[in-house]
């Protein structure tokens, strides 16, 4: 009996260790999915620019290597999301809430980050680049509306609905001291890098590489102190 309770004990330790590698993962996959479609998305601009027409056989080699890690980030990916499904049985029905919450969110934001990629390199023309989603190019009126929706409207809503049902107190203080880190860093940062471009001495500064800092500096901070 002792040793079947201390083997309960042990798993419900790890437990915690274990989503936080497994959300870990998924994180990246979907990160690596937007910058390997938005590579793509720019070498096929590339191509066009310089003429268009048939692919050759390094370019379609080329393409066939991206096509391959585009698939090995979707297995890797769906394999972590289903080893963190199946890790519900350990938990209770708030957790598995909490859990599928923060999945959703995490594949609505990489949809939405890939499609921006995209957006900004075959409509908009932009150069290549991993961090093509940070651009302030403009958008047609209508993509523009709909995500400034879902963001004004439809996240407030998933985030008060976390807030009220799906956490703890433990993740409650997680969540409040990476707001604490994300909102000195904020208060300290923005105002040296604007002081400074004011200056001569920096690049103008960049509002959507702001708001990246300070809300991957949020979630680095609450992964820790969750996880921890």
């Amino acid at each position: 009996m002792m040793d079947l309770a201390e083997a309960k004990m042990t798993d419900s330790e790890e437990a915690p260790n274990s989503n936080a590698r497994l959300i870990l993962w998924i994180v990246l996959s979907i990160l690596g999915i937007a910058m390997t479609g938005g590579a793509i998305a720019g070498f096929l601009t590339q191509h066009h620019a310089q003429g268009g027409g048939p692919l050759g056989v390094p370019a379609i080699v080329v393409l066939t290597v991206f096509c391959v890690i585009i698939a090995g980030l979707i297995y890797l990916a769906w394999i972590s999301g289903k080893k963190f499904r199946t890790s519900g049985s350990m938990l209770t029905k708030r957790e598995k809430l909490n859990r599928n919450i923060i999945l959703g969110c995490g594949l609505s934001g990489g949809v939405i980050g890939l499609f921006l990629a995209l957006y900004d390199i075959t409509i908009v023309g932009s150069e290549p680049s991993a961090i093509a989603v940070l651009s302030d190019s403009p958008v047609a009126p209508a993509i523009a509306i709909l995500l400034a929706f879902f963001w004004a409207v439809i996240m407030p809503v998933v985030a008060w609905f976390w807030h009220k049902r799906a956490i703890d107190e433990q993740e409650a203080s997680a969540y409040r001291d990476g707001g604490y880190y994300a909102a000195y860093t904020y208060l300290i940062g923005a105002p040296t890098w604007w002081m400074l471009w004011r200056g001569g001495i920096a690049p103008e500064p960049n509002g959507p590489a702001i708001f990246m800092i300070f809300a991957l500096l949020w979630s680095a901070v609450w992964y820790w102190k969750k996880y921890h």
